[in-house]
């Protein structure tokens, strides 16, 4: 009787656990944006508007928080970051701190133009630009 009983129990069990998962729909899916008034910096169309900010401007504080820059310079180091890849460029003297929003694949000694928000000074002190256009020069 145990014999029976036994599997009989195990697949009553497992019958109950399956299941179907529930269906998501793209009516469930948030997307996320920026504030109203506010530079997306995950957006490549709110970058297209950047203009060229040197080193210095950046290092100095004269550019405001949230404006859109564009840059360029030598990838110089790779950097982890949990959100988003990141790295250092550089132009000799003075280095920014660069959040790849676009993903786009940098190596160490790459020459790139990038476009994006400038995010204020990172940890390390130096100036942090949120990128969503990342362009390799030849």
């Amino acid at each position: 009787m145990y014999r029976f009983f036994i599997p009989l129990s195990m697949i009553l069990l497992l019958a109950a656990c399956g299941g179907e998962a529930p269906d998501t729909s793209e009516e469930s899916q948030t997307e996320v944006t920026a504030p109203d008034g506010e530079l997306d910096p995950t957006s490549p169309e709110e970058a297209e508007n950047a203009e060229f900010a040197s080193f210095e401007e950046l290092a100095s504080g004269t550019i405001e928080e949230g404006t859109g820059v564009s840059v360029q310079g030598t990838v110089e180091e790779l950097a982890d970051d949990i959100a988003f890849p990141s790295f250092i460029i550089g132009n000799g003297e003075n280095r920014i701190y660069i959040r790849n929003m676009a993903e786009t694949p940098v190596e160490v000694g790459d020459s790139i133009s990038a476009d994006g928000i400038f995010e204020g000074n990172a940890d390390e002190n130096m100036p942090m630009i949120s990128v969503s256009i990342i362009e390799k020069d030849e």
